[in-house]
């Protein structure tokens, strides 16, 4: 017979380690409250926090001297359960299993880069002049330079303020691409940007999640645990 289990927050666990008699001022304390500050950056897209600002956020979470935090760090760094990484002059600490997250993505998108895109070569004056006829829409230089680097990479980022352009240049994007028989699917990370993108695009878009669909419980693909 299975068991089940509940997770708990760190403000409900640090409720009942009062109870029990757990010193406010406990080192493992701190490094719990270490732990969830970084674990709670994850939801903002960080996968490490410069360590000023994390003994900041600590320290006020756990309402104790900025020497106890300190002291939590300085075990957690020995032990190897955090990773202290300097970028640009900036110490940066990292919770491992994100820092190892990170380079595999890194190192992923870096070959996907190097490689040549996969469909067929493109006209690009022909390709751009049949879709502003089809669109009634010219291309500014900048729109104009953005899709050439698009048609001739695997790996592109595209950012811009609001009216900049984007959406006539994913549109175009989307445009020749789909001219030339490449399927193409659309993924945001939240349901409302895949809305937005959808109304945008007038073709179907599913949050990243959806797109791979992965399981919650386990963050698996559910195609990788189907037979």
């Amino acid at each position: 017979m299975g068991q089940s289990y509940s997770v708990i927050g760190f403000a409900t666990a640090d409720q009942i380690a009062q109870k029990v008699g757990i010193p406010r001022d406990s080192v493992n304390r701190a490094r719990a409250g270490i732990d969830h500050v970084l674990l709670e950056a994850t939801s903002d897209g960080h996968c490490a926090l410069p360590l000023e600002k994390l003994k900041l956020a600590a320290t006020k979470l756990l309402v104790v001297p900025e020497a106890i935090v300190e002291q939590a760090l300085s075990q957690m760094l020995t032990s190897g359960s955090l990773l202290l990484e300097e970028i640009d002059g900036d110490p940066l600490i990292f919770l491992p299993h994100l820092r190892r997250a990170e380079e595999g993505i890194a190192a992923k998108v870096k070959s996907l880069a190097g490689m040549a895109p996969l469909y067929p070569p493109i006209d690009f004056e022909k390709a751009v002049a049949w879709c502003e006829k089809r669109t009634s829409k010219m291309l500014d230089p900048s729109q104009r330079e953005a899709l050439k680097t698009v048609l001739a990479n695997r790996v592109v980022v595209i950012t811009g303020g609001p009216g900049v352009g984007k959406t006539t240049l994913v549109n175009s994007i989307l445009m020749i691409l789909g001219a030339k028989g490449v399927k193409c699917l659309l993924c945001a990370p939240t349901g409302r940007a895949a809305k937005r993108l959808s109304e945008t695009t007038g073709l179907e878009a599913k949050t990243i999640h959806r797109l791979l669909e992965i399981e919650p419980a386990t963050g698996r693909l559910r195609s990788s645990t189907s037979g």
